[in-house]
């Protein structure tokens, strides 16, 4: 065994992907963080990972990269004494790459890649994800001891030919989609449509298993606090989106205006196919599908549904849509999927506040839809509403709880109503955060560095936002937060709802599963 522990610690990787906590120093430093996680599964933290390192890790290891995911922030979370100094004196590697896909994760990515450089000086650090790519400019050039960004939503080809290179096997300046820095000068390269490989995304759970086996370490890699307790994977069908939501660092305008991307590719039912059957094969978990099959349209619905169907796909599926979609979409999931949940964000119960944030449906399409997903055959439906909307003000917000109440008592259990600031920062790129000052909110950090800051001096998650409406100052957004929080979260536990409740008739083996895969493994 102890041959295999310093075996283990003299292993050189290729890339190590590192995730970072949102904000760094939040062991150390009194911090009230509020209400700002309550849609996700993690914690005010934000210690899950985002999917593409699962997508990093499907793609290059069966081309024999040796590839680790090191989740910091999950490790701080989890040790009070975690040193991370220590833990990234003890890596060994090629590059390090560091996921900054949201900017909550500014405060946290920025302070780890500063240590990296400083223990590692002669290692490449390169960011990914939406936020570095909308601040690659700024990054480069505040930011020495970052050495490059990966532009776009879709890079692992690119990926393998930034590690081709950093290890003599090509050149820095054949790289698709790198901003890189040369003898002090930044390098633009060449950026590759993305529509064009979304078919060489796969997510292998049983590669992704098998990695951390070899590496005989789980923690650095498990996705949230409490995935252990309440687990769910993931796939998608889509990158991109057709819609224009006001407040979404991903909507159309985003990803056209900033993000490179032109149309919404769909990744081939093939592909999703066979993540479900490796999530079902390898955890026997829920699965969250991210993107609204709904719009992806009817033959790509009836597709997927036709191969879950005939590939014994029985694992509890939560699906995502958009925008209400009709009943017979409600009739075909009920024929295909044997446990299934929905969820929707309407955003306000307000269809003028709605349509305000473009948002265009009606209640009375919103209501349909609840009535449809329940009739057939929905375990659940979750309402996610807001606050921080264009013309939202208190009273609006007062009267999305009394709707929830409303709905709740006519529907019962199986409707999951919740609410959330919009917190911390409104999504630079997005169209309220483009043009304020026409939507009505105050902004109170442009820059990559301003937000960084923001998080660095700020006690309070309410000190943090970055923005404030016409209708709603920062001070009132947190205490509707706290106090509306409250009230929902009593709602749902006077119908006795829990995180897992609409699978208990789901015999979930998780995680005796995976332990036996494991065991597997390992003789």
């Amino acid at each position: 065994m102890i041959e295999i522990c310093v075996c283990i610690y003299h292993h050189v990787y290729d890339i190590i992907l590192i995730h970072a906590p949102s904000v760094f120093n939040f062991r150390e430093k009194e911090r009230r963080f509020g209400p700002v996680s309550d849609m996700v599964p993690s914690t005010p933290i934000f210690e899950m990972f985002p999917i593409g390192f699962l997508s990093m890790v499907s793609y290059l290891c069966p081309k024999g990269y040796r590839i680790k995911v090191e989740n910091i922030a999950m490790e701080m979370l989890k040790g009070k004494n975690f040193d991370v100094e220590k833990r990234i004196s003890s890596l060994n590697t090629h590059i390090f790459g560091i996921d900054l896909h949201w900017l909550p994760h500014v405060h946290g990515a920025i302070s780890i890649a500063r240590i990296i450089k400083k223990i590692w000086p002669d290692t490449p650090v390169i960011l990914g994800g939406l936020s570095a790519t909308y601040y690659r400019d700024e990054i480069m050039r505040e930011l020495p001891f970052i050495d490059a960004v990966m532009i776009g939503d879709t890079t692992e080809p690119f990926i393998e030919n930034y590690i081709d290179a950093v290890e003599g096997k090509g050149t820095l300046e054949n790289v698709p989609n790198l901003v890189w820095r040369e003898n002090g000068r930044i390098r633009y390269n060449k950026v590759l449509p993305p529509e064009s490989y979304i078919d060489t995304v796969r997510l292998d759970y049983n590669a992704f298993i098998r990695n951390c086996v070899k590496d005989l370490e789980l923690l650095p890699s498990i996705p949230y606090s409490d995935w252990v307790k309440s687990p769910t994977a993931m796939t998608f069908i889509q990158k991109g989106c057709h819609n224009n939501c006001l407040m979404c660092g991903g909507s159309c305008f985003s990803y056209k205006n900033f993000l490179g991307r032109r149309n919404v590719s769909l990744r081939p039912v093939r592909n999703v196919v066979d993540d479900l059957i490796s999530i079902k094969e390898n955890l026997g978990i829920p699965v969250y599908i991210s993107g609204d099959i709904y719009q992806a349209g009817w033959k790509y619905r009836e597709d997927l549904f036709k191969e879950i169907k005939e590939n014994g796909i029985d694992l509890p599926i939560l699906f995502e849509i958009f925008y209400p979609a009709p009943e017979d979409f409600y009739a075909l999931i009920e024929k295909s999927v044997n446990f299934y949940a929905m969820e929707i964000s309407p955003e306000s119960s307000s269809q003028e506040i709605r349509i305000a944030n473009n948002k265009f449906y009606t209640n009375y399409a919103l209501e349909k839809n609840m009535e449809y997903a329940l009739k057939h055959g929905a375990k659940k439906m979750d309402v996610f509403f807001s606050i921080g909307l264009s013309h939202q003000d208190k009273s609006s917000v007062y009267n999305d709880y009394l709707y929830a109440k409303r709905f709740q008592e006519k529907h019962g259990s199986r409707l999951h109503f919740f609410i959330s600031p919009i917190a911390p920062f409104l999504d630079p790129g997005s169209i309220a955060f483009e043009m304020n000052e026409k939507y009505g909110f105050k902004i109170f950090a442009r820059t990559l560095m301003e937000h960084y800051l923001l998080l660095e001096n700020s006690s309070s998650w309410v000190d943090s936002l970055n923005y404030e409406t016409v209708w709603l100052s920062r001070e009132e957004i947190g205490n509707l937060s706290i106090e509306m929080s409250s009230l929902f979260s009593t709602l749902r536990e006077e119908y006795g709802k829990t995180d897992l409740y609409w699978v208990k008739e789901f015999k979930v083996k998780f995680p005796f599963n995976i332990l036996l895969k494991i065991y597997g493994m390992l003789t």
